[in-house]
């Protein structure tokens, strides 16, 4: 019996299924203040972009919710899982491409949090841009790997549907 896999046939994540994060909390996903600003310290201050711990700003509930999905997109592409722990939020600044857009970056521990952010070493980078969709978000997820030469890009909408192989800003 033949159990090759055909080339057509996309890979299918497993381990990261077993999650069951929470789709809503009683808390709003971010606690954000006037201009859509953290009411937190800036960790750390680029030309592009401000980085602040995830802490005090993502919703526990939202956090599990993100990083699940982030495992999922992660065990498709061979990347390791990571747990959530070393996590920040970016937003973008008046020089920034898009300025005010936040990004949610998950790390697998605090050495390459640290490394990537303050030092702009990422090799390996996942990230959810938040995209508004009318009144809704939608999750755009990125995620690479560059000694791999990987991008991958998925998009999931306020209801949970996704569209893979894809970004937010093309989903209607």
């Amino acid at each position: 019996m033949w159990t090759g896999v055909l080339a057509q046939d996309k890979p299918t994540a497993s381990r990261a299924l077993l999650a069951r994060p929470p789709q809503s909390g009683a808390e709003p996903m971010l606690l954000l203040g006037p201009k859509n600003r953290p009411y937190t310290e800036i960790l750390v201050h680029t030309t592009k972009l401000d980085y602040f711990d995830c802490n005090g700003i993502v919703a526990p509930w939202f956090r599990e919710l993100v990083v699940a999905e982030m495992n999922y997109f992660a065990e498709l592409v061979d990347l390791p899982f990571v747990k959530g722990d070393a996590c920040v939020v970016s937003i973008g600044t008046d020089k920034s491409l898009t300025p005010g857009r936040i990004n949610i970056h998950l790390y697998v521990n605090q050495q390459r949090l640290t490394a990537c952010v303050r030092n702009e070493q990422c090799p390996v980078f996942r990230s959810i841009s938040l995209i508004p969709k009318d009144k809704v978000l939608y999750r755009s997820y990125f995620l690479s790997d560059m000694s791999r030469k990987l991008i991958s890009q998925q998009c999931v909408t306020d209801k949970g549907k996704l569209f893979t192989d894809t970004t937010c800003y093309t989903v209607p």
